[in-house]
This record gives structure tokens, sequence and C-alpha cells, in this order.
């Protein structure tokens, strides 16, 4: 297996990390070019492991800088099985995607790891849809620095594509799991991917813009009604609008939500992270979309507009 894994934040290095030992090659695209150099100079730093990791199967992880080298490195480049696209929406620019091509052959396939809702009809349509797979996981990570990366918490993946597929039965697919599951990530094949999207998509929605406007961690909203209050306002309106997109959400979801809430209890959302660090959030993909959708369809979400116009204020 020969993958390439684009994005060194926090689930990039975790998955290069423990996938590493078990492909023949990898190579890893960092976000600068000074994270690229740090990595190739100690490796990745898996908490709670003795020696940094930088070896493959049959040689030395490939840490490069996308932006730089990515459009000369073509003849270079080996055949890639898959490239995990492990980047934060608001990256997927098409200079981004034009790179993405130059990555890859009729057999390789993209697997979008994204938060939200949107960039799977833009990669579906600029990479062609049986070239992308959609993956959806819950496994936790939290980046320690540039090369370091602790695991915070076992999840579980789901790959699958959008659209009832032929390819989604592809033995090499069937491989991939074997590799994920040999990794230590429970992974499982789905069908139906648009309800796991927008269950995920409804968990981020409701938890990570009242973590990022109330400073707090993730289990600090169950402690009281006030926040239990807004996250069941964000979760009715979610499942309204998806009702209305023809998208039936599990009866359980809420109850997921709340678990989901409480396993991560200590952790700091990703959107609570991007303010802490005056970064850009991921609100016009998540509850920004919402929003977009809601007036598409002539529907009342008035906790949605809330949170994203406080959280823009934020930025």
């Amino acid at each position: 297996m020969r993958i390439m894994i684009i994005g060194a934040g926090s689930l990039g290095l975790l998955f290069a990390a423990k996938l590493s030992a078990f492909c023949e090659h990898m190579t890893v695209i960092a976000r600068t070019i000074e994270q690229a150099d740090k990595l190739d100079q100690k490796g990745i730093e898996l908490v709670g492991t003795a020696e940094a990791i930088r070896t493959t199967r049959s040689g030395v992880i490939d840490f490069r800088y996308y932006i730089e080298e990515a459009k000369t490195a073509k003849s270079s480049l080996h055949h890639f099985d898959y490239l995990f696209l492990m980047v934060k929406q608001p990256a997927i620019t098409q200079e981004l995607i034009n790179n993405l091509k130059s990555q890859m052959s009729k057999d390789t396939y993209l697997i979008s790891f994204q938060n939200g809702i949107g960039h799977e009809e833009r990669l579906g349509e600029e990479l062609g849809r049986d070239r992308l797979l959609l993956a959806v996981t819950t496994e936790g990570a939290r980046r320690e620095g540039l090369t370091a990366v602790t695991h915070t918490g076992h999840g579980i993946s789901y790959i699958g594509t959008s659209e009832d597929s032929d390819h989604i039965v592809n033995s090499t697919h069937i491989l991939l799991v074997e590799m994920l599951e040999k990794a230590g990530f429970q992974t499982m094949m789905s069908k139906n991917m648009d309800v796991r999207i927008w269950s995920k998509l409804t968990i981020n929605a409701v938890i990570n813009p009242l973590t990022a406007i109330l400073r707090v961690k993730n289990g600090d909203l169950l402690l009281s009604t006030w926040t239990r209050s807004l996250m069941n306002d964000l979760y009715q309106e979610t499942r309204m609008v998806a009702a209305a997109k023809g998208i039936l959400l599990p009866d359980e979801l809420w109850d997921t939500l709340l678990s989901v809430c409480e396993a991560t209890s200590l952790n700091h959302s990703s959107m609570l992270q991007d303010i802490e660090q005056s970064r850009l959030t991921e609100i016009d993909y998540i509850n920004g979309s919402l929003v977009k959708m809601a007036k598409e369809l002539k529907l009342e979400i008035p906790t949605h507009q809330t949170v994203y116009q406080l959280v823009k204020a934020l930025e």
C-alpha cells in the first residue's frame, strides 16, 4: 500500500504515525516548510511511545511541503493507492485541488476526512466521483507542536461514498480497511455516508460553536441547563434542515451527541483552538452551511444564525 497524507495536523499526524509501519511507501504533506523540515529531522512523535516514527515497511516517510513541491514532483513521485485529505475545509483551494490531480493516477482514490458539508460535491466534480471516498471519524487527537501528537481517544471511522456505488466493495478498499484495523483504527465501509456525514455535521454544529463562544471544554457544556438548552435548540434546528433535504437522521442521535460530549469532556474543540490561536474557523462549512441551506429552503433557524454571527465576530 502506498499512501499520501495531505495535512499534518492532529489527525494527519496520528494516522501517519500508526499507518506507516504497514505501508510500503508514505508521503506526508505538511502545512508549512518549517513543519516539513522539523518532521524530516525528528520524525513523528506519538506521545506515549518510546521513539519517533520515521520509517515505513521499506524506507523512510517522505515529508514534503505541498505548495512548493507538488507542482514539480509528479515525475519523481511514486504511484499512490490512496490520498488521505486531512486538511480543514478552508484549505481546499483550487491550487490544492490541482495539486491533488497531479498526484492521482487512474488507480488512485482520494479519501476526504473533512467536517461539514459542501466539499464532497466540489471534490467529486473536480476529481471524479468514482475516485472519491468520504470518511467520518470519531478518533480523538491533539497536536503538540509541529511534530508531536497525542491520541486522546479511540473512536470509529466510516469510509464510503455518498451514492450506492460498485467501487465501494473494491478489493483494494478491503485491504485498506484491514490495514487501518491492524494499525489500531476501528474501521467500517459504509454505503449510507450521507447520513453519517449529516450526523457528524450535527454533532459539530452543536458542540464546536458553543465551546468557541463560551471558551470552555466540551464537557463543560453538559454542566448547565442553559447550555444544554442551547445545544438542544441547535440540534432540533439541524434535524429540521436535514429532514427538508431528505436526510433521515437516527432517532438516537441526541443521545449519541451527549455521549460524544461526555467522552471528549476534557477536549478543546477544533473551533475553540482556532479562536484561541487567532485562526479562521470552519464555521462557514458547519453552521454557515446550515444557515445557507435554511435560507434556500425558506426555513428559520435562529439559533444557528446567532452562533454563526458570534463566531464570525470572534474571528
